[in-house]
């Protein structure tokens, strides 16, 4: 029994020697990119802002989180906050409760098109965009909040006077040509 221990002991020294140099080039390598990474962001971030100040864009959901469930995967189903200058259209599926209102025949999710009221952007210090505004869906009021991060991720909160919150994660994109409004 003394042998084998004595036999994997040297045998484990090897990896480690072997493994050694290996574990010292991945930490040059990530190391050197980090420079680069910066300005990549920095560009991101810029197109980003561009895209924002355009009001020509739209979010794109992979996830929605309700209050008090799972993640709830979206992909192939429908779902978009489009800006179109000084209008919106919006549908999102909503996963939660509804406390009042709604009845048969009633959309499901929340949906609206029509000018964007009480609209406000804001830069903040960490390099991220919010873009908070109201609209109203029969007689829901919805408040949406949409943090949008240096990288191109969002997250959308949306407050209810009739519903659960509920949130969403995706991704900022630019409008398709189709959409956009002629000047």
């Amino acid at each position: 029994m003394k042998i084998i221990n004595k036999s994997l002991n040297k045998r484990s020294g090897y990896y480690v020697w072997g493994f050694l140099p290996i574990l010292m080039l991945l930490l040059v390598s990530c190391g050197s990119n980090r420079a680069t990474d910066s300005s990549d962001n920095r560009s991101k971030y810029e197109e980003i802002r561009e895209l924002v100040e355009s009001r020509e864009f739209q979010v794109e959901h992979e996830w929605a989180l309700p209050l008090g469930g799972g993640n709830i995967n979206l992909i192939g189903n429908p779902n978009s906050i489009r800006f179109q200058k000084d209008s919106i259209d919006l549908f999102l599926p909503y996963f939660g409760v509804r406390h009042m209102g709604g009845g048969y025949n009633t959309e499901g999710g929340l949906k609206y098109i029509g000018p964007v009221k009480n609209l406000e952007i804001v830069e903040n210090e960490n390099r991220n965009i919010e873009i908070s505004f109201e609209t109203t869906q029969d007689n829901e009021n919805l408040d949406f909040r949409i943090m949008v991060y240096s990288n191109g991720n969002a997250h959308t909160t949306v407050n209810s006077s009739q519903r659960n919150s509920i949130s969403y994660r995706g991704d900022i994109v630019d409008l398709p040509e189709k959409f956009k409004k002629e000047n």
